[in-house]
């Protein structure tokens, strides 16, 4: 009796771990889409932290006055002059390389979430039906995607709804509400935006792309999971959209969603070489920004002696008014540009 029951309770101390074990070798491209996403989440913000260290440096290292300590003579005019050592120079340099990296995140951000809210408000104005968990819209084009950032929706059109069959209607919907469920339009979008940011990082774009495309296989993956004949049914979901007129054709088919719908498992290897680049590269500008500002000493001034006999509230009292029209041209900029689908998981559009 003693030794049955200590084998029944080694197989329900096991049985957890060997759960888990299936359940990661059942969700191969989820797995590789999450590692992916934490890499990409772990340099960006490694990224922006340099770039608040630099700027940091730089309040350490340069000393403001509002009176002019160099000045040169020009055409008979006193014109005052920064100066400083090489040292203070790179780390001038540095933080404007901060200054465009902290302004490309957040004009992006704000972008993002802009182009998010202007969908939503689009859809406010759509007779929009409920369908199996989905919204219905009205839309001859088959579509079927996933978007909003903070509650992400599933979204099928009647177009979708009118060449798919059932099967392959409920699995294109199993697809995306994996996506709903991984909220991957804001994990797609943070990945944008930090890629966009950091644009001096060797390879972040690309591992931006292969997160969107693991997404993808990680979305069918959890559709075949669910159901084993969603694998054929999605399969003809693809091609019912790549065949329908005005998509991409098949050109628009990604050829490794369509080699594990076939059977063969999806094969990765996490970019660890480009991870170590892009953290080498953060890492040695920190460095040089640390020794910089060792020995760094810079002197700076408001003062503009042909403006007024108060530059610096001349100067001061100009700033609130720059950023206001800097952010009206950015309001006018966003008006004319084409909407970006921020927000929305790739999906079974024809673009897919």
């Amino acid at each position: 009796m003693t030794t049955s029951t200590a084998t029944q309770q080694d197989r329900k101390s096991s049985a957890p771990s060997a759960a888990q074990s299936s359940r990661g070798q059942d969700r191969p491209a989820a797995v590789a889409a999450a590692r992916v996403f934490r890499a990409n989440l772990v340099l960006g913000t490694l990224g922006l932290a340099s770039a608040i260290f630099v700027l940091a440096r730089l309040l350490e290292s340069w000393r403001v006055t509002p009176h002019a300590s160099h000045q040169i003579l020009i055409f008979g005019q006193k014109l005052s002059y920064p100066a400083g050592n090489v040292d203070a120079v790179v780390i001038v340099l540095l933080s404007v390389l901060g200054s465009v990296v902290t302004a490309r995140t957040l004009t992006g951000a704000l972008r993002q979430v802009h182009a998010s809210w202007h969908f939503q408000r689009l859809l406010a104005h759509s007779e929009l039906q409920p369908l199996h968990g989905a919204l219905l819209i009205p839309d001859p084009q088959p579509r079927a995607f996933c978007a909003g950032l903070f509650w992400p929706r599933v979204y099928v059109s009647t177009g979708a709804v009118a060449i798919l069959d059932e099967e392959a209607l409920s699995a294109v919907l199993a697809h995306e509400r994996h996506h709903a469920r991984r909220r991957d339009p804001l994990r797609l979008a943070a990945g944008r935006v930090l890629a966009e940011a950091l644009f001096f990082l060797p390879g972040l774009a690309a591992l931006v792309e292969r997160q969107q495309a693991l997404a993808e296989l990680s979305a069918d993956e959890s559709a075949v999971n669910v159901a084993p004949a969603n694998r054929p049914a999605l399969a003809r979901a693809m091609l019912s959209f790549s065949d329908t007129p005005g998509s991409s054709g098949s050109g628009g088919i990604d050829p490794a969603r369509v080699d594990y719908l076939l059977g063969d498992p999806p094969s990765w290897r996490f970019p660890a070489i480009l991870c170590v680049g892009a953290a080498s590269v953060l890492v040695l500008l920190v460095a040089i920004a640390v020794l910089a500002g060792r020995v760094a000493s810079g002197s700076a001034t408001l003062a503009l002696p042909f403006l007024s006999h108060q530059p610096c509230i001349v100067v001061l009292a100009a700033i609130p008014t720059g950023l206001g029209v800097l952010g009206v041209n950015y309001r006018r900029r966003l008006r004319l540009r084409p909407r970006p689908a921020s927000g929305v998981a790739p999906g079974f559009t024809p673009l897919d």
